[in-house]
């Protein structure tokens, strides 16, 4: 009887064009983020339940997909999310670094998505955080970086949403008795039953009244009087009031929006958050927040914001032209050289191309920047990624001496 060799649900093999995609846009960020003082670390896949939860939602907690250490009985979690990670690693590794620390990561995460599209489970992402510094450069530094990122890989054209945690949890401290509502209904954007709330007998005259003068007014989208807000409160949203002037000032092509009704699904944010959306992308690619209360949970009270790039979302949309290293096929019509298809190979090798040999009969099928036919004769005739032809060598130190 044939044993299954079935995959879990939403977990799949990647074809080695998807890989290639998903490693080239991975070098990509850490590339860049090194060019912004950005430091690559590793964190563990699985850690102790206890500590990768730290800083979850409730409910959230069942997407961590748990199991028993065989070693000691512990209970352990495959992480589904790397921010809890870099602030033990800051939080145990604190006299071993100086602050600011810039530290950048390509991992891979598991999140047991039973409410969600099946293949929705392995998310591949990139990110990065910078830690010991609660300035408003800090914010515009991570922010940036993430917006140039996703610009170096072709998506100039971006929605970035600006939000604060820090206003949507001090509204819910004011409607006590409908928070868990209000909290899903802020979720799915469905204003016409906030409004309801207003009317409704069960709700307190005070709850009613902060609906009315402050939540209202932001669906709406007219000015709130914030001169009753605790000052944490107003200075956060002068905060985000200067980062949309910022982005909108110095970028054209950024869509820049604010929107404060919006709920994360983690607990550890705790003031501005965001997220960078790409037209005919219908997820969002890059997500992220200040966390600054969440390295105290693990020994050490640092301030710190970071951003996460899900890959996946990218692969269909992100052209050939910026998945790094440029492709030549060498193909031969016969061996009587033995040696010239490997010469021509070692030379472009040389000049740091990704070089594939092939003959006539077994022709390469895939992407490439430049074709060379290697003929009988030992002249090498070159193609282009359309095959329009390019020229014709008489020989491989001909060829070597031209401009490529």
């Amino acid at each position: 009887m044939k044993e299954s060799t079935s995959l879990p649900v939403g977990i799949k093999d990647y074809t080695t064009n998807n890989v290639k995609k998903i490693e080239s846009v991975s070098s990509m960020v850490l590339d860049e983020s090194e060019l912004w003082g950005y430091k690559k670390i590793l964190t563990p896949i699985f850690e102790k339940i206890d500590s990768l939860q730290i800083g979850s939602k409730q409910e959230t907690l069942h997407k961590t997909i748990k199991f028993i250490d065989p070693i000691n009985g512990d209970v352990l979690g495959l992480r589904s999310d790397v921010t809890p990670q870099i602030a033990r690693y800051v939080g145990s590794n604190y006299n071993e670094e100086s602050l600011p620390l810039r530290l950048s990561y390509v991992e891979r995460v598991i999140r047991n998505e039973v409410k969600e599209s099946k293949n929705k489970r392995e998310i591949f992402q990139v990110g990065c955080e910078l830690i010991g510094s609660n300035q408003l450069e800090s914010d515009l530094e991570i922010i940036l970086l993430g917006s140039t990122i996703l610009s170096k890989l072709g998506f100039d054209k971006q929605i970035v949403t600006i939000n604060s945690s820090l206003f949507v949890n001090f509204v819910f401290s004011k409607l006590p008795s409908i928070k868990d509502k209000i909290d899903l209904l802020f979720h799915k954007k469905d204003f016409d039953l906030i409004r309801k709330f207003t009317k409704d007998k069960n709700v307190s005259k005070e709850e009613k009244a902060f609906l009315k003068n402050y939540v209202l007014p932001i669906i709406d989208n007219r000015k709130i009087n914030t001169a009753k807000f605790p000052s944490r409160v107003k200075l956060g949203l002068k905060r985000i009031d200067s980062l949309v002037k910022f982005f909108r000032e110095t970028n054209p092509n950024l869509t820049v929006i604010s929107d404060l009704l919006d709920v994360k699904d983690f607990d550890y944010y705790s003031d501005i958050t965001f997220d960078i959306a790409i037209p005919g992308i219908n997820e969002i690619v890059l997500s992220g927040g200040r966390y600054n209360n969440l390295i105290s949970k693990y020994g050490k009270d640092i301030p710190a914001i970071g951003f996460g790039i899900n890959i996946l979302p990218l692969l269909n949309k992100t052209k050939h032209k910026y998945l790094g290293i440029p492709i030549v096929v060498t193909q031969y019509d016969s061996l009587k050289n033995v040696g010239l298809p490997f010469e021509v190979r070692e030379f472009f090798s040389s000049q740091g191309f990704v070089t594939i040999m092939s003959n006539s009969k077994s022709k390469y099928k895939g992407d490439f920047d430049l074709k060379i036919i290697i003929k009988k004769n030992g002249s090498l005739k070159l193609f282009d990624k359309k095959n329009k032809h390019l020229g014709t060598s008489k020989n491989l130190s001909e060829l070597q001496n031209e401009d490529l």
